[in-house]
């Protein structure tokens, strides 16, 4: 069976060349974006003074430069916001969306990548190059794609091609959300697992909220998280849906959702810890219960 393509359009990208332009990120970035090397995808935070999330990208090298896959359809604020911090950096950054396009692949690639000397499945985020394309894993079981918009036919013609839903699918059982503009600004990336997901450094230089987060890890004061969901519920709930207990008790929001079958939902939702087991619904559909699913982690 050939390898299925996804598209994924929430995902958007930002380029950062320039002498300046490794020290500039790392400076404005919650994890060292050099520390594995060149052939290697970093997921990396940028947070605002008060440690709250603004931005969720995957950084990789691509010629003479940087290119930061962006979690989220906010890519030009994005660019426009970190313009204002380069001031005498000899760094250029701007939005490169319309050049390139993002997907999940999923089932074998072996077929793919046989010529080439590493392999994509020893390692999370191991950059396997193509042409002009390049691939790395998610989990044990999808792989995004990476590759300029003017090779996007002849890219999708390599894989069997179905729905986008199932690319959703695995970056929701992964737990990995989009900052949308609705999101940007409200969560610590504790409360987003970001810890759990690499995207944190407690050991490099200062950055953007750094101590605030440091703070909250430091002192164990992680109350919310975000954790797994699935229901039969009539249709994907928006961003901002209010989970209930039993009695009608509001304990979280979904930020994230999508239709698995014509009958079952999976969502990612902000919970409160001490309750993300208890019996759960939205508060608009009481009388259909939602099921906590597992997550790559342990996060009670």
């Amino acid at each position: 069976m050939r390898p299925i393509f996804h598209l994924l359009p929430a995902i958007r990208f930002i380029k950062v060349k320039g002498a300046d332009a490794e020290t500039f990120l790392n400076a404005q970035l919650s994890q060292n974006i050099d520390l594995k090397g060149p052939d290697k995808a970093t997921l990396a935070a940028w947070h605002d003074s008060k440690g709250r999330v603004l931005a969720l990208f995957h950084v990789f090298t691509y010629d003479d430069g940087w290119l930061l896959m962006v979690h989220g359809e906010n890519s030009e604020n994005i660019t426009q916001k970190l313009n204002l911090f380069v001031l005498r950096d000899n760094v250029e950054i701007c939005d490169v969306s319309s050049k390139w396009f993002g997907a999940i692949l999923l089932n074998n690639l072996d077929l793919r990548i046989e010529d080439h000397n590493k392999a994509l499945d020893h390692e999370y985020k191991n950059i396997v190059r193509k042409d002009d394309s390049l691939m790395f894993k998610l989990n044990s079981h999808a792989t995004y794609l990476v590759a300029p918009k003017d090779r996007k036919n002849s890219t999708e013609s390599e894989f069997e091609t179905t729905t986008d839903l199932e690319g959703e699918l695995a970056e929701i059982q992964t737990g990995l959300i989009n900052i949308s503009p609705a999101l940007s600004q409200r969560f610590t990336p504790q409360m987003l697992n970001l810890d759990k997901l690499g995207a944190l450094s407690f050991k490099k230089g200062c950055y953007p909220g750094q101590e605030v987060i440091a703070r909250i890890q430091n002192l164990g004061k992680v109350k919310r998280r975000v954790f797994r969901y699935s229901g039969s519920l009539s249709c994907p709930p928006s961003i901002g849906s209010v989970l209930v207990d039993l009695e009608g008790t509001p304990i979280g929001e979904v930020i994230r959702s999508v239709q698995t079958n014509s009958q079952r939902v999976e969502l990612l939702a902000i919970i409160r810890i001490d309750a993300a087991k208890k019996p759960l619904n939205l508060s608009k559909e009481p009388q259909k219960p939602l099921m906590w699913e597992p997550l790559p982690w342990d996060t009670l």
